[in-house]
């Protein structure tokens, strides 16, 4: 048994099942969220964006978020010829959850995901995705085929990565990226309070799967009259090396790498509990 205690900074919804997986294995789940979902400051843009699917070959809703967000708005069923790409486990899963709640007859677009069997942790980026794509759409006998011309939408909430975006357009695919939601800090009221102290005194790994979340934390901090210092008493993983680097800017003493899915989580849990024999 671990006999330890995750923070997670993800809203709750994106936490699924994490308690049935984590509790077996002496894992106390502290939520804590770090960021709120809202709608997308840009609705008719959204809602058009939707509409415009059945006429769109690729689109890419770029976290487990995104994909919820665009789901739960479709006017109707996905549309077969609109193909999904994906970026990392996460949001394969969730998209392959989504398309299940569909009914039976309708046929499945084509999904386009990297090659998770191998991943190491912090890949399953836009770097991998734009790879998968051009496996997933072989050239052909035109020099531009298969991007000129192309319709795609990429689907996230708040600033990003534009990589992927830029690199479809330079191949001559037609881009727009769409904000799908908002994220937004955690209110500072005496609950959130309650929540920091408790989290910081835990003595557990805070989990994040963004740096926005870091950065809402040094807020909260500030906000509360906290020494930033106290952050080099906490431990931490993050999903991604950016994140990561964000972490240790931030003053975290300890910073480990892990992949997002909470099987994956707890494997990096266990190894960090191993002891290491003397060398």
């Amino acid at each position: 048994m671990l006999n330890t205690t995750l923070i997670v900074t993800r809203v709750p919804a994106q936490s699924g099942d994490a308690r049935q997986i984590f509790a077996p294995a002496g894992v106390q789940v502290l939520d804590f969220p770090l960021q709120h979902i809202g709608p997308p400051p840009d609705l008719p843009r959204f809602h058009a964006a939707l509409a415009a699917l059945p006429q769109t070959d690729l689109a890419v809703p770029v976290s487990p978020t995104a994909v919820a967000a665009v789901f739960a708005a479709l006017p109707g069923p996905w549309p077969a010829r609109c193909a999904i790409g994906v970026v990392g486990e996460g949001s394969l899963r969730a998209v392959r959850r989504a398309l299940a709640a569909q009914p039976d007859d309708l046929p499945w677009p084509r999904l386009i995901a990297p090659d998770t069997r191998e991943e190491l942790p912090g890949e399953g980026d836009s770097d991998a995705l734009w790879s998968a794509l051009q496996l997933a759409f072989a050239p052909g006998p035109v020099a531009s085929f298969p991007w000129a011309g192309r319709s795609v939408q990429i689907f996230r909430g708040g600033p990003g990565r534009d990589l992927l975006a830029r690199r479809l357009e330079e191949a001559g695919a037609k881009v727009k990226i769409i904000e799908a939601y908002s994220r937004l800090a955690p209110e500072f009221n005496a609950q959130t309070v309650v929540q920091l102290h408790a989290a910081l005194g835990s003595g557990g790994w805070w989990l994040f799967s963004s740096s926005e979340a870091v950065r809402n934390l040094q807020g909260l901090l500030a906000q509360a009259a906290i020494a930033p210092a106290l952050l080099q008493q906490q431990r931490a993983l993050a999903i991604h090396p950016r994140i990561a680097q964000t972490l240790r800017e931030a003053g975290f003493g300890l910073v480990e790498l892990t992949s997002a899915p909470p099987e994956a989580v707890l494997s990096t849990l266990r190894r960090l509990s191993t002891p290491r024999m003397p060398a």
